[in-house]
């Protein structure tokens, strides 16, 4: 077993006992306390404490949780006296409904995992499905015998922390009060408490390395858990970015049901106020229809396009400025910079927008226009290359760009969208292999690669960055340039010493795969822009 570090310093002040023999002292008046309080979780985690909101009579998913108390071995356990608002909560059963069918139990195995996995501010509920009272003792102490192993392994103060962190519920998951026991009920998957106080569910329990012939899929981890309380950090980390940017919103779409393509008209503000903004995001939510991700949410990691439509036909729409990979089978959130395209809506007032996948989703989007400060902005933008079909003729498609430089750019950047479609041999490519995009500005070489592309879990090391976790598919896997339930980044290279001033600049690209053209047949979906900065 593992030794565990310490995360911080906790300190145990202990009394001393009365010998029974010293004499009584004269009456004196006790000391003040002079000793600091002790600090509060959130203080001692560095995060920000938020506030007890009254809860909704309500169990739908993102509802505001309401109060509730629960049974425990150490008695019961209210959430609004415990709330410290900066904590997550995870509900584990023994068996929920997406691991039935399994010869081991959830809680037989990976125990240590959990912990190692966990963000220190979750608090863990192990909360038994059996119906008898024997059952449900039985399992309960399965499973606290295999917690105080772990927690024995550790250092002093952490397993304090933990051990004041995991609380064993005594009553039949679905009798519990309220919300709680209904979620238990139904959809069953164990359920979570995000830092915004909202009802969440549990998803897959899947394992990549746990692959089952007999079954025909991965057997379940209960490790796979704490990828929710990872996320629920990242989602408040990002909700505190938000709010401390004055930002512009437009609303794009606000519910609009997807299923293919749809069009709509959004008022950008105008010119004159558009020119005094740096910064351009998009944030897109993407909902199932029906009751939350247990109604009908598509089962299938799909590609989703934002397309911005011609000014003087808006019936034309081939300018792409998003794209995401969609979930296999759960709703997700994504909010990510495309500044580059400021350019594109510089002129600003009515414009349409086309958003396209294969859905049906609920969608919400809006353009958060900001300024941040930025020493340069984009202002100008012309494109270079597109991508294709990746085979042994995919670099005879592009030939030399020559583009002229302003002389009054302050920074010259390239910005590319690419990823990798496609599982043709050889190297299952252009999905799980390593595709090498090189671009040569007046001679000098900027390459994007995707060592990451085959990998067992790269996409699963990406929730603290977005990825929606415990999908109900293989998310886990490592992709060229992209994940299922995540943006596909734009990402930018600064060339602007490649360049000079005033003159015009040669451009050139090519795609290879080991070092030369592909000889198989995948997909390459790739825009490239040069971009003016001042």
């Amino acid at each position: 077993m593992m030794k565990w570090a310490a995360f911080g310093a906790f300190a145990l002040v202990l009394g001393c006992g009365d010998s029974g023999d010293t004499p009584e002292p004269e009456e004196t008046a006790a000391p003040a306390d002079t000793s600091p309080p002790e600090p509060s979780v959130c203080e001692t985690l560095g995060l920000t404490a938020a506030d007890l909101q009254v809860g909704e009579d309500s169990a739908a998913l993102y509802a505001v949780a309401s109060d509730f108390t629960v049974p425990t071995t150490d008695g019961d356990w209210n959430f609004a006296e415990n709330w410290s608002g900066c904590e997550t909560y995870l509900f584990i059963q023994d068996e929920p409904s997406q691991t039935s069918g399994w010869s081991t139990g959830i809680w037989e195995r990976d125990v240590e995992e959990l912990f190692e996995r966990l963000p220190l501010n979750t608090r863990i509920f192990f909360v038994s499905d059996e119906d008898t009272g024997a059952e449900i003792e039985a399992n309960l102490e399965m499973i606290q015998e295999a917690v105080t192993d772990v927690l024995g392994d550790m250092d002093t103060s952490t397993a304090a922390w933990w051990s004041e962190r995991v609380h064993y519920i005594t009553l039949r998951s679905i009798l519990l009060e309220g919300w709680l026991g209904s979620v238990m009920m139904s959809p069953g998957w164990g359920v979570g408490i995000d830092r915004f106080q909202r009802i969440r569910y549990i998803g897959s329990y899947a394992d990549y390395n746990r692959y089952d012939s007999n079954y025909g899929w991965f057997a379940p981890n209960l490790s796979m858990a704490a990828n929710e309380a990872v996320y629920y950090n990242f989602e408040a980390e990002r909700q505190t970015a938000m709010d401390a940017v004055d930002a512009t919103v437009v609303e794009v779409f606000t519910g609009e049901r997807v299923s293919g393509s749809v069009s709509v008209e959004a008022a950008l503000p105008d010119a004159d106020t558009m020119a005094g903004f740096d910064t351009l995001e998009i944030d897109l939510y993407m909902g199932c229809e029906g009751e939350g991700e247990y109604g009908y949410c598509p089962a299938w990691d799909y590609m989703a396009y934002l397309y911005l439509c011609d000014a003087d036909d808006p019936d034309t729409c081939t300018t792409e400025v998003g794209r995401w990979i969609t979930t296999y089978h759960r709703e997700g959130r994504w909010v990510y910079d495309v500044s580059p395209y400021l350019p594109l809506l510089e002129e600003g007032g009515t414009r349409t927008f086309k958003f396209e996948t294969t859905g049906p989703y609920e969608l919400t989007l809006d353009l958060r226009l900001s300024t941040q400060g930025k020493e340069t902005k984009p202002e100008e933008i012309t494109y270079l290359y597109s991508g294709g079909t990746f085979n042994s003729t995919y670099n005879s498609n592009y030939e030399e760009m020559t583009v002229d430089i302003p002389a009054d750019a302050s920074k010259v950047t390239l910005a590319t969208v690419i990823s990798g479609h496609g599982m043709a041999e050889p190297g299952n490519c252009a999905e799980f292999c390593n595709t090498t995009h090189h671009f040569w500005v007046n001679g000098t070489e900027f390459e994007r690669d995707f060592e990451e592309a085959g990998s067992a879990d790269d996409c699963m090391q990406q929730v603290a960055e977005g990825t929606v976790p415990n999908q109900y598919g293989t998310w886990w896997y490592g992709r060229s340039g992209w994940c299922p339930g995540k943006e596909v980044p734009t990402v930018t290279a600064d060339i602007t010493d490649s360049v000079t001033l005033g003159e015009a600049a040669t451009f050139y690209y090519q795609g290879y795969y080991n070092g030369a053209d592909y000889t198989g047949s995948a997909t390459i979906r790739m825009r490239s822009w040069l971009v003016i900065e001042r």
